[in-house]
């Protein structure tokens, strides 16, 4: 039970900064990785969602989901750091 609500906090919390990383970039140029970012961070709250009914019920998931949601949490963290290492676009600098 205590697995389930820490897999939906961690799931959660990376579907939100995947999201607010991905927005500028969605509405200003629309970019196709933009949205590639978006539904990664929907899959990651969908199945953090998941994750929350099951802690909250006490039913337990199969390890099979549970490694499937951990690869995702990997992949998500790996393309949340990619993305901050890179150089942001022109638009989102400060200067004139």
């Amino acid at each position: 039970m205590i697995v389930n609500f820490m897999f939906f906090l961690v799931e959660v919390t990376l579907a939100v900064m995947l999201w607010h990383r991905a927005a500028p970039a969605m509405r200003s140029i629309a970019q196709w990785r933009a949205w590639m970012i978006f539904f990664l961070g929907l899959a990651l709250a969908m199945l953090g969602v998941g994750q929350f009914e099951a802690a909250m019920l006490g039913t337990p998931i199969p390890f099979l989901r549970l490694t499937g949601d951990l690869a995702l949490i990997i992949y998500g963290i790996w393309r949340f750091l990619h993305i901050v290492r890179h150089t942001p676009p022109p638009h989102w600098s400060e200067e004139p």
